[in-house]
């Protein structure tokens, strides 16, 4: 037996790591308290320096230990000499800690503070490390951003760093930072003075060439599909332009495009030249809103020659139809894009997905170039392709039935302003029985006065018909409905279908009803309407309402 090593068993391993342990939080505790009493009461000492440069090299993501070595920086009276020697001991220490956690958030940005102080940082260096730092990540993205920020310090052109990238994105396809990083960079470079494209078209051209070379490469990796639908999908804003307008003797809609702030003079509604005073509100309380109403305080004569709003120096001119006046822009959410590209994109990925049917990512890049090209002609490819999807990605099926009710919701608009005619508003759209999931683009609904949304799957968007304020008669029948609570207030309802749903709370029946002034409600095949006591009670505090009649019929 002599001579022999001898062996720890198990419990005495870990009772020894026990006691290594405890003496290291001892030793913690009493270097933290230390540092926290000398800067409580203001004593930034090179002990204070020394303890805390300790703390940071074995655990480097104490972001208040920085900050406090921060404050030290700020309160001693260095010499100017020796201030800018300590601070390049700053990056010492921070590559230091860099090789314990290269993607710690608190080193990288006490890293950014020391190179703002500096009075003259050697950009080579800092570049140098960063090169290094992304050859062993690639997908490093805090060092990303801080070769962001020395780029915009030191002066370096964006034509150099978009060599840079494309020698990243060369040496891996699978970079996504780097991608992310060259879509920043183009954009400012060459910048589409249409607004159409996110890059002035023979450059996007190019891009697109080069990341269908990298989505051929691989096309299980998603860094290049996800630069690819930036590249496909972009879509200029629509400015905060007037939609639609509808004025009735009792009140005023307006609809934008976009989220849009008023104050009171934005607005000038003028009848025969002369200014209607109106107090305009968003529908939704909100500061920012697509909706805007007013209602007048007395009857608005509406047997006059002329009815104009003025917005942003630009004069809308109404029409009259019947007893509304109106006004409508020739918007359609149908993008346009540059359709030979876009053909020759789509016979490309025809193929791969010939080589490759599974592949989601060549599926739904299908999918994107086809709404981008015809969303109208391609609208049942879409949908099949949709369906394919939630198949073969079915952890993403909830994102793409949300994909399809849009795609339905645009192809329906679409085809109800294609046959609108050019002196009235169209009062209803039926959208039941389509399995949609979330109503979507909601301000392109607010002037439907009949809306029937029944036999879907609404539930989780609910808080959306708030931009219903036209409406007078909604259908949400047989939507698996299991509460109202989010059920907004609707000031024009009249007429309202819940059958066929889970619905089982008085309370929320009571209030729905108290808030609106409801003429007929249908609540048949829910499980409150099983109870006889519930029915009895609903009817009889509720004298004026007609219950249980075919509101869609």
């Amino acid at each position: 037996m002599h001579g022999r090593v001898k062996v720890r068993t198990t419990a005495e391993q870990e009772a020894i790591k026990k006691v290594e342990r405890a003496k290291k939080v001892g030793q913690y505790k009493a270097a933290i308290n230390l540092v926290i009493q000398k800067r409580k009461e203001k004593v930034y000492d090179d002990e204070l320096l020394l303890v805390s440069e300790k703390m940071v090299l074995q655990n480097p993501d104490i972001n208040s230990v920085w900050n406090i070595r921060r404050e030290a920086f700020e309160h001693r009276q260095w010499s100017q000499e020796e201030y800018v020697g300590r601070l390049k001991a700053e990056l010492t220490l921070t590559e230091n800690c860099l090789r314990e956690n290269p993607k710690s958030y608190s080193v990288w940005h006490h890293r950014c503070w020391v190179i703002d102080h500096l009075p003259e940082p050697d950009w080579k260096t800092e570049l140098s490390l960063c090169a290094k730092c992304l050859n062993l990540d690639e997908r490093n993205f805090h060092c990303w951003d801080y070769r962001q920020h020395l780029v915009k310090k030191a002066g370096i052109s964006d034509a150099e760093e978009f060599e840079f990238s494309t020698t990243k994105i060369y040496n891996n396809f699978s970079n996504y930072s780097s991608w992310h990083y060259r879509s920043k960079i183009l954009s400012k470079m060459f910048p589409d003075p249409s607004g159409e494209l996110p890059i002035v078209a023979d450059k996007h051209k190019e891009e697109l060439d080069l990341v269908m070379n990298a989505t051929f490469t691989d096309p299980n990796d998603s860094s290049a599909w996800f630069y690819q639908r930036w590249l496909l999908d972009y879509s200029k804003p629509q400015p905060n332009a007037l939609w639609r307008v509808k004025i009735t003797a009792s009140r005023g809609i307006i609809i934008f495009h976009g989220e849009t702030f008023l104050k009171p003079a934005d607005i000038l509604l003028t009848k025969d030249a002369n200014e209607v005073e109106t107090t305009w509100s968003s529908y939704n309380d909100e500061k920012f809103s697509k909706i805007w109403t007013t209602t007048f305080p007395e009857p608005l004569d509406l047997s006059c020659l002329a009815i104009s709003i003025k917005y942003e120096n630009e004069e809308y001119n109404l029409v009259k139809s019947d007893d509304i006046w109106f006004y409508k822009s020739s918007h359609s959410p149908i993008n346009k894009h540059n359709k030979a590209q876009l053909k020759e994109q789509m016979e490309n990925y025809k193929q791969l997905n010939e080589m490759e049917p599974n592949n989601k990512w060549a599926v739904l890049t299908g999918i994107f170039l086809m709404k981008s090209y015809d969303p109208v002609g391609y609208h049942e490819k879409i949908l099949e392709d949709l369906r394919a999807l939630i198949k073969i990605d079915s952890l993403r099926a909830n994102y793409y039935s949300d994909m399809r009710s849009k795609c339905i919701m645009d192809y329906e608009l679409h085809n109800l302003w294609k046959n609108e005619s050019d002196t009235g508003i169209n009062s209803t759209i039926d959208l039941s029985n389509r399995e949609l999931t979330i109503l979507y683009n909601e301000q392109y609904f607010s002037l439907f006065e009949e809306v029937n949304l029944g036999a879907n799957q609404l539930g989780n968007s609910l808080h959306r018909l708030g931009a219903l304020q036209e409406c007078k008669k909604l259908s949400l029948s047989s939507n698996s409905l299991t509460s109202l609570k989010s059920f907004p207030t609707l000031s024009s309802l009249e007429v309202l279908s819940l059958r066929n749903n889970e619905l089982t709370s008085l309370d929320e029946i009571s209030d729905l009803i108290k808030r609106h002034k409801l003429i007929k409600i249908d609540l048949r095949d829910n499980p409150l309407w099983e109870d006889s006591v519930i029915t009895a009670e609903l009817a009889k505090n509720n004298p004026g309402i007609e219950f249980v009649t075919d509101c869609f019929s």
